[in-house]
């Protein structure tokens, strides 16, 4: 696939769903966009929301979305430069590009030095934003919670040629970055598996080098490890310049955490830069690949490097200059560094990114014992999206609206998997990938983790932030994983499916409703109208998963009953929200707890279709006993692909150490003999073989 086929199918795939949702295509594309960006890390819980206003002088205040990042202080305005046009292709130009910037900067500058009330009336949600955002931007930069500002710009127009920098001065005393993301960007980042990466000399900011000490580790690891003396300045300057994407994307939610201002390191920095090396615990950093000056002393260029520990100390650095705290200058401050090199110039394999993400977890569980990382954090890397990738390809979906043939579900363990599945493939090989994969039917994890939790009836964390209801969602798989890891099988699969097509089904409906108004608040509508229904089930009873999994969509009964409900969940929102953000209410428990006392009489139609809960624990328990064979009829074929020669060997080398009884050693020496006849062990004789191995390697064996 090329960028000209990828535009058009991306032009197409808006259009669908534009015409499916009853929304525009420009409504899709923003969603879409805002969706890839917070995928790739680079922005976190977008929130899609569409102003213009004519201020003074008729100049226009515009933007089409927001969003907050913890992680460096920023306030992000997100716009739109939309063109319906398939085939004819327009030109984002310089002039273009300063038009769009000044409209969202004109927003900000009323917010803080005018008065925004004097151009909307008093329901307009733009109001109550603009109030939001002064709040945070403050009065002074003391008391401010808005270090920097950041503006994206989003189209499907070609960036043109005369282009060549995009750089902003500072706005209200504060860093400003601009990006602009076309559908060029996007595809370089499906075609190169990964997210954009940071690289830099380090004298592109005033820095000689870091000095550092190489650690000999021997040769059993490969990757580097080195010491590093980092003067604070040049520290400083790479974080106002490059913010949150210097942070470690899978834990930059926990980061974010840890990423404010310390008293302790600003006063060592306002008072005695001069210890700040042996004050500070310093930071970690891991790296695909450096290089070194001429004479071998410094390191003087950095590839993706990412802050793993001390996002409070990179901060605290920063906001000393935005500030103009640091009276006593940087001269002289240095911070101790820990820098991991995994030695990748090229794109990062499945393999080597996994190391990263074992790597990047082991220092940051090890390096703070203060702020403990939980497993949690990691969801985005645990063995449960392996096994849901697995069952993904082999759970078929019925046939339905007269196809012939089944389709699949497509689980993305990883980003931009189902386009990079096409990548290769010839326009007809493409068609059938999609026939069989159709893009509807592509379940992010995030997205899981919204519909699943819904279902769980957890709908103020699902109205979190998208790293936040993840999160939460982990520590539920997890225990499940870890405690009942035979319940996350076909059946389980299907429950995940019918949720998606639970949530996505009501959020259709509620676009389409009379009474939904024009961006209103789906979002929180969607999860809480779900949770609801779920909760006053009666006892015994659950919904017909079976027949929504064969007919791919909701039924009748459950969609009438969903948005009867979604209208009373409109309804009890706005009035809670009482003029202000529902989005923000919405985020409470007790808001969800105030919602489960609202009264709602489950229809006699709704009621005849739903089963018993007694059927639904059949069906479970049946497929848990089916995987739970077909797991053991898979550890008895490994044990057997091993060979009988590398049993021998396991036999030998653990006779030599006795560490086992003898039964024990023969016991493995007869698993060989089996295998060297051609035998499959039992499902027991496996079971007995790897309680002997753990016993073995508790004692300090180690499998060859």
């Amino acid at each position: 696939m090329d960028i000209e086929e990828f535009r058009l199918q991306f032009i197409d795939e808006l259009r669908l769903n534009a015409e499916h949702e009853g929304t525009e295509p420009e409504t899709q594309f923003v969603q879409k966009a805002l969706d890839e960006l917070e995928s790739l890390g680079e922005l976190n819980d977008p929130i899609p929301m569409s102003v213009e206003i004519r201020g003074r002088r008729g100049r226009i205040m515009a933007f089409d979305a927001y969003a907050y990042d913890d992680a460096d202080g920023s306030l992000i305005l997100i716009v739109s430069d939309f063109i319906n046009e398939r085939e004819n292709q327009s030109t984002l130009t310089n002039s273009r590009i300063e038009e769009l910037y000044k409209h969202m900067i004109n927003f900000l500058d009323e917010v803080v030095n005018g008065n925004i009330a004097e151009y909307c009336d008093d329901s307009d949600d733009a109001l109550e934003l603009a109030k939001e955002f002064k709040k945070k931007i403050g009065k002074g930069m003391l008391t401010t919670e808005i270090s920097r500002f950041k503006f994206f710009i989003l189209t499907n127009a070609v960036l043109s040629k005369q282009v060549k920098n995009i750089t902003r001065d500072n706005f209200l005393e504060r860093p400003t970055e601009l990006n602009v993301w076309t559908l060029e960007r996007f595809f370089q980042t499906y075609t190169s598996n990964s997210s954009e990466i940071i690289e830099f000399d380090t004298s592109e900011f005033d820095c000689d080098g870091i000095q550092y000490l190489k650690a000999n580790l021997g040769d059993a690891t490969d990757y580097d490890a080195y010491m590093g003396i980092v003067p604070g300045k040049f520290l400083a300057n790479i974080y106002l310049k490059y913010g949150s994407k210097l942070l470690q994307g899978n834990i930059r939610a926990f980061l974010s955490v840890r990423g404010k201002v310390n008293k302790g390191i600003r006063d060592t920095i306002i008072n005695y830069p001069n210890s700040f090396f042996t004050y500070n615990n310093g930071i970690a950093v891991v790296a695909r690949s450096v290089e070194f000056s001429s004479d071998g002393t410094k390191i003087v260029h950095f590839k993706d490097p990412q802050i793993i520990n001390g996002g409070q100390t990179t901060a605290s650095l920063a906001n000393a200059i935005i500030k103009k705290e640091d009276k006593n200058g940087m001269e002289n401050l240095y911070v101790p560094m820990k820098l991991t090199v995994l030695n990748v110039e090229d794109d990062m394999s499945e393999e080597q990114v996994e190391q990263y993400n074992s790597i990047t977890k082991r220092i940051s569980q090890c390096a703070n014992s203060q702020n403990s990382v939980s497993d949690a954090d990691f969801f985005s890397n645990h063995p449960f999206h392996v096994l849901m990738e697995t069952l993904s390809r082999k759970v078929l979906a019925p046939p339905v609206n007269g196809n012939p043939y089944q389709t699949i579900w497509f689980y993305e363990r990883s980003r931009g998997k189902w386009e990079q599945e096409q990548m290769k493939l010839t326009q007809a090989q493409r068609k059938k990938f999609c026939e069989i994969h159709p893009k509807n039917q592509v379940i992010k994890k995030e997205k899981l983790a919204k519909c699943l939790n819904s279902v769980y009836m957890n709908p103020n964390q699902v109205c979190q932030s998208s790293a936040i209801n993840f999160s939460k969602f982990a520590t539920i798989i997890e225990k499940m994983y870890d405690e009942q890891k035979d319940t996350i099988n076909d059946a389980f699969f299907k429950k995940c499916v019918c949720s998606v097509i639970i949530f996505d089904g009501l959020d259709s409906l509620i676009g389409k409703a009379s009474w939904y108004p024009k961006g209103g608040n789906k979002a929180q509508i969607t999860p809480y109208t779900i949770a609801k229904l779920f909760s006053i089930l009666p006892k015994g009873m659950d919904i017909d998963w079976r027949t929504l999994w064969n007919k791919q969509t909701l039924y009748p009964e459950m969609a009438e009953e969903l948005l009867r409900l979604a209208y009373v969940t409109h309804k009890f929102l706005l009035e809670v929200a009482n003029g202000g953000i529902v989005r923000t209410i919405s985020r409470t428990q007790a808001v969800w707890a105030k919602f489960q006392e609202v009264k709602f009489e489950l229809s006699n139609t709704f009621m005849s279709s739903l089963i018993s809960k007694e059927e639904t624990k059949s069906i479970e328990a049946a497929a848990k006993r089916e995987h739970k064979f077909n797991s053991n009829v898979d550890a008895s074929v490994e044990i057997f692909k091993l060979g009988a020669q590398y049993w021998n060997n396991v036999y030998s080398a653990l006779a030599k150490e006795s560490v086992l009884s003898y039964g024990d050693l023969e016991f493995i020496h007869s698993i060989a003999k089996y295998i060297a006849s051609a035998i499959l062990p039992t499902i027991s004789q496996c079971k007995r073989l790897m309680k002997i191995i753990s016993k073995a390697e508790d004692k300090g064996f180690i499998m060859p």
